[in-house]
């Protein structure tokens, strides 16, 4: 018998029987969403069989079922379902099915148009998010709170954003977490479980990287003895939209209207103690090499490049990129040297915010977005001598970001806007994608 059909029978004996005692643990999350295809996230407090009943929302007749899927003990009992047969530009309500019983709640979301070739892209906006921490009684330092103003879900989700971005630390370990896989699994459960988060989660896609505070000890990178741990737990909370053949770690790409993404992995391939003939590494040959030919293939008017540690700030610091010099310079080096336009960097890592500009004589500004804290305690940038910081854009509080893509197709722009916790506007930038384009 298929795993399929044993799902199935599964689930057949749970409604003629006493059903499983299981809940929502946390989510559901929206882990993607294509023209084609959505995917959703759960954590169940047990073992359970979980369906989708999803339909165009007001038109019963298209109601359709995911197949079953089961949460695994083994990854905190998460599970992601795959709903096919999504419409592009359509409202879709969908609601989860545990142990054949369906949730009354019902979440809803949006799927992209399909403009290409038909009208010009459309305006969206998206949320820019950073280090996330979620306090646990017994597990913090005393006299101290680490984490706290939760409530900026519930401001994020009032803007309205298409989708949101996780640059990292989202999860927070601590010591006691890094050396067995259920001390991981159990930070990301405790993390996601916030309840200002919930609806935030349901209602649009979201996508992240990670940062140096989801993987372990301060200064681990590829040969971690613990970094199987650290990608099983990241892989179970953060399902990537697409999975890169042949390039290790977490990287990962996506595309939205006339913006592509390319999330990167800074931890995967770092080494931070080389020997005499290696340099310093953050990103790895592979991947940049990766990045060079995604980014040198795109259409796309802004080509986005995302990572959980600043690429542009010059500070050597090891949260920075600046740190592996020569791999820094070959970095941009590449990407100038094959003239592609529209580039734009976002970073995390950092527990404040500014945005960096690098100016270059032969090509455009650089210019890369540092979101700092969301929940975390916010911290000042005096430590770090960056003198590519663009004056009035350094953020000392918790705070989230505003990405706006307006405009006509042959004139698009993003605007950032730096929101606070309680929503008001603490500065704002327009890049124009004329701005970020070598010359004819």
């Amino acid at each position: 018998m298929s795993k399929t059909s044993q799902l199935f029978l599964a689930l057949l004996l749970c409604s003629f029987g006493q059903p499983l005692a299981a809940g929502l643990a946390s989510g559901p999350m929206l882990a993607s969403l294509e023209m084609r295809e959505a995917k959703i996230w759960v954590q169940t407090d047990e073992p359970s069989i979980v369906r989708v009943n999803y339909a165009e929302t007001g038109n019963t007749q298209t109601r359709q079922w995911s197949l079953p899927v089961e949460t695994d003990p083994k990854f905190a009992n998460t599970a992601t379902v795959v709903l096919p047969g999504i419409e592009p530009g359509k409202r879709y309500t969908y609601r989860i099915e545990l142990n054949g019983d369906l949730e009354t709640t019902a979440h809803q979301f949006r799927s992209p148009d399909f403009y290409h070739g038909r009208t010009p892209p459309p305006d969206f906006s998206f949320a820019v998010g950073g280090a996330h921490y979620k306090t646990e009684e017994g597990f913090e330092p005393p006299y101290q709170i680490l984490g706290a103003g939760y409530g900026i879900f519930e401001t994020i989700a009032s803007a309205n954003p298409e989708f949101m971005l996780w640059l990292g630390n989202t999860a927070h370990l601590r010591s006691s977490d890094w050396t067995t896989q259920s001390g991981y699994l159990k930070r990301y459960s405790a993390a996601r479980s916030t309840a200002e988060l919930r609806p935030l989660l349901a209602g649009i896609p979201h996508y992240a990287t990670w940062g140096e505070a989801d993987y372990g000890a301060p200064g681990t990178g590829a040969l971690s003895s613990y970094r199987g741990y650290a990608e099983t737990a990241f892989r179970a909370f953060w399902p990537r939209p697409v999975e890169i053949a042949e390039l290790p770690g977490i990287a990962t790409r996506f595309r939205y209207a006339d913006v592509d993404f390319f999330l990167l992995d800074t931890r995967s391939h770092r080494n931070e103690t080389p020997s005499s003939d290696q340099p310093f590494e953050i990103l790895g040959k592979a991947q940049i090499e990766w990045l060079r030919q995604e980014v040198l293939r795109s259409e796309a008017t802004f080509k986005i490049i995302a990572a959980g540690a600043p690429i542009l700030n010059p500070a050597k610091s090891p949260g920075n990129l600046s740190f592996a010099e020569t791999e820094q310079t070959n970095l941009l080096q590449t990407l100038r040297s094959e003239e592609i336009d529209g580039l734009f960097f976002l970073s995390g890592g950092k527990y404040y915010g500014e945005l960096t500009r690098l100016v270059h004589a032969n090509s455009y500004n650089l210019f890369d977005l540092t979101v700092g804290p969301l929940t975390a305690n916010p911290r000042d940038n005096r430590e770090e001598l960056n003198f590519f910081r663009m004056p009035g854009t350094s953020t000392f509080e918790r705070h989230f970001a505003m990405l706006d893509v307006t405009g006509p197709e042959d004139d698009r722009s993003i605007t950032i806007r730096i929101l606070s916790a309680e929503g008001n506007e603490l500065w704002k930038r327009e890049i124009r994608a004329s701005e970020l384009k070598f010359a004819d």
